[in-house]
């Protein structure tokens, strides 16, 4: 086995997070039983249940030795993602998944930027592999170890090939011990810092299909504003027509009103995690620290460890944020155009609703008088009939009267109303 090639406790780990409500345990009885890998394998399967979250983290060296090859990595991951492979379906990994490798150096003349390249090589990712080129963003010393991550972000909403890995190698003069607590320091940390990038970069996919359910309602807002506004303009209004259209008006305000609220949840999903992240950056710096006298000190100080961890904070805020924020600013308008027309289409319903009120009334108090007077009329008439008059000229002569009084004392009525009214 080449020396130059070779890492003790060379170990990958991999974390895979979800959105659920269930217990941990719940889920480790579904999909993940966790505790030691099976087939003398050196490894564990651990579960997590951090706030709305659930992770799980899958951690294995292979078979047990404590010096192992760089070759013997492929086989390694292939072995994870067997453990990760269930019969039924599982939900987990669907918020997001992070690898970290990590191991310690054999000597000091070993170069930790070749190692992390030849590790790159060694590993294949769903769809690509590591571009060291491409998706190298940060790298620089940590807990004493130096500290390489790649990412390849995803396109869209969640589509295309991504991957997220950081590598570890701790120097060669750490006493086991030491390396023990230190790598337990680096998982503690990674598994909250991994939780809140993936809900950054989720809440930002998310973000996109609301901006796209926007944008295809924006195409409805001159539509619905031209509409209103030729209603508006109308001498003669149909109540019935104005009532559809502020109806179909409502419709296209909850399409658009919906997605541009929850366009604003994202924005403030990726504030508080970004906000979560940078706190858990400063208390992986804080422990980032050189250690008493008795112990070589690695170089790796709290500054720096936040400085490298910075690099995806600044990442998400000049890119996630400011673009959501651009998002919301150039769509928000189009809601306002919608509420302002359905305001004036409703103003102008009521109005004509409430002539439509008032002719109501009007012609029931006119048709009431006529109604009214007619049958006074009438009676009076019955009452004292006149004598030697044949009784069917009678009947006919008193309808007529009746109703000539009637009409006449409508009209009046009418008249009277009308100059009221002017």
């Amino acid at each position: 086995m080449d020396e130059q090639d070779s890492l003790r406790f060379l170990t990958l780990d991999w974390f895979l997070y979800d959105l659920s409500e269930e217990s941990s345990e719940t889920v480790a009885s579904k999909e993940f039983p966790a505790g030691d890998l099976r087939d003398s394998l050196d490894g564990y399967i651990r579960h997590q249940k951090i706030q709305d979250s659930q992770i799980v983290q899958i951690d294995c060296s292979g078979e047990k030795s404590e010096v192992k090859s760089l070759q013997e990595l492929k086989n390694i991951q292939e072995t994870v993602i067997k453990y990760s492979q269930k019969p039924e379906k599982t939900s987990l990994g669907k918020l997001g998944s992070s690898w970290l490798v990590w191991g310690q150096l054999m000597s000091d003349e070993q170069s930790p930027v070749k190692l992390a390249q030849e590790i790159c090589t060694q590993l294949q990712f769903e769809g690509t592999s590591p571009n060291w080129q491409v998706d190298l963003i940060a790298h620089g010393p940590l807990l004493g170890a130096t500290l390489y991550e790649l990412w390849c972000p995803p396109q869209a909403q969640g589509e295309g090939d991504s991957y997220h890995l950081l590598i570890c190698l701790f120097e060669s003069h750490w006493r086991k011990e030491s390396l023990q607590k230190r790598v337990g320091t680096l998982l503690k940390h990674c598994q909250f810092l991994f939780l809140y990038r993936h809900k950054v970069v989720w809440a930002f996919q998310q973000s996109r299909g609301f901006r796209e359910s926007l944008q295809q309602a924006s195409g409805l807002v001159p539509q619905v504003t031209n509409q209103s506004l030729d209603r508006l303009e109308q001498s003669v209004v149909n109540l019935t027509e104005l009532q559809d259209h502020l109806h179909q008006s409502l419709k296209v305000l909850a399409s658009y009103a919906i997605p541009l609220n929850y366009l604003q949840e994202q924005r403030y999903t990726i504030e508080i995690n970004l906000e979560n992240y940078r706190d858990r950056v400063l208390k992986l710096a804080a422990e980032d620290s050189p250690k008493p006298e008795g112990e070589k000190v690695g170089g790796g100080q709290g500054q720096g460890s936040s400085l490298l961890f910075e690099k995806f904070s600044q990442f998400a805020e000049n890119k996630y944020l400011r673009q959501i924020e651009r998002d919301y600013s150039s769509l928000s308008p189009g809601l306002l155009l919608i509420e302002n027309s359905i305001k004036a289409v409703e103003s102008l319903n009521q109005i004509e609703q409430t002539r439509s009120d008032r002719r109501l009334n009007t012609t029931l108090t006119i048709a009431s008088v006529g109604v009214a007077t007619s049958a006074v009329v009438a009676t009076v008439i019955v009452a004292t009939p006149p004598p030697n008059r044949h009784h069917l000229e009678f009947q006919i002569t008193t309808t007529l009267v009746s109703l000539i009084l009637g009409a006449v004392m409508s009209v009046l009525v009418w008249g009277w109303l009308h100059w009221q009214r002017k």
